[in-house]
């Protein structure tokens, strides 16, 4: 929770600046006067105690940073029913002692006391369990990329009707750094490889329902040769989220913004992008997910 906090942190305040060329500077006194606003950002799930960070904005034509601001008032709500937060000082960031609930519409209201920015509003829903979720595991069941028998995983639910978004995960275990690593494998999965799928940095799938809307979905996958061929225990862990829409756009955003932040470094052709952002007068990311975590071993 706490990288996704930082990850939000940082991705919005750079998201939201403007590219400009140095050579083509822009004139004194044309610049868009700065407005102080509150950011706020939040990644609530169901199986992490909730965390809120609050800071302010900085002028995007300046050197100045965005710093952490505690001198608010925050109203968080589940269904209407209070839920309490308190600022801890390790984090720099608020904090309940209860993760959110599956099916509930959690709202957030933060106010500046010092009364210099607008107070903010923002909304999110966390999704319901996926239905009929199954996962599958045969050792040497499938062929790798490089054409060696290695096992096979697999992951099926069902797919509810309207739009719905998911974050698809597939780590394996190493027991020499005590760490779940993701693995590259063939892509065959209409929609896995779907134009508007985005790989992300991290080796996850963020995609949505289109091509199997209300249907049965299964994905299988072979991850390279050998991998966990040496383990005592834990072999492999699948993780898959189903994610809002605020979810969806804010990291697909995020991801274009990084890719186009690499072709700008590589040269000048390229834009800005704006990470989304779904705080009513403020800036930030209030969003939500439910998480499904199944190990195999």
């Amino acid at each position: 929770m706490k990288e996704i906090i930082k990850l939000i942190t940082f991705s919005v305040v750079i998201g939201l600046l403007q590219s400009c060329s140095t050579d083509q500077p822009i004139p004194e006194g044309q610049l868009p006067s700065f407005q102080p606003k509150l950011v706020v950002n939040s990644a609530l799930n169901n199986l992490e105690p909730i965390q809120i960070k609050i800071s302010d904005n900085a002028g995007a034509y300046t050197n100045d940073l965005p710093l952490d601001y505690k001198d608010v008032t925050i109203s968080l709500k589940a269904d209407g029913s209070t839920v309490t937060t308190t600022y801890d000082a390790a984090s720099k960031s608020f904090l309940s002692s209860q993760s959110a609930i599956s099916g509930k519409s959690y709202t957030i209201e933060v106010q500046d006391n010092a009364g210099e920015r607008s107070t903010v509003f923002a909304r999110s829903f966390i999704p319901e369990q996926v239905r009929n979720k199954s996962i599958g595991y045969i050792e040497n069941g499938g062929t790798d990329m490089d054409g060696r028998p290695s096992d096979l995983l697999s992951i099926e639910w069902t797919d509810q009707a309207g739009s719905n978004y998911y974050m698809l995960h597939f780590y394996y275990y190493s027991e020499t750094v005590d760490l779940f690593v993701p693995f590259e494998f063939q892509l065959n999965d209409p929609s896995l490889k779907a134009p508007e799928t985005m790989k992300l940095n991290d080796g996850g799938f963020l995609f949505n329902d289109v091509l199997f809307n209300s249907q049965t979905k299964k994905i299988e996958v072979v991850p390279p040769g050998g991998l966990v061929a040496a383990n005592s225990d834990v072999l492999y862990l699948i993780e898959l989220r189903s994610v809002t829409r605020d979810f969806y756009n804010y990291y697909k955003t995020l991801q274009q913004y990084r890719d186009r932040d690499d072709l700008q470094q590589a040269g000048p052709f390229g834009s800005a992008v704006i990470v989304h952002s779904n705080i009513t007068n403020g800036l930030g990311a209030f969003i939500a997910s439910n998480i499904e975590s199944d190990t195999i071993r």
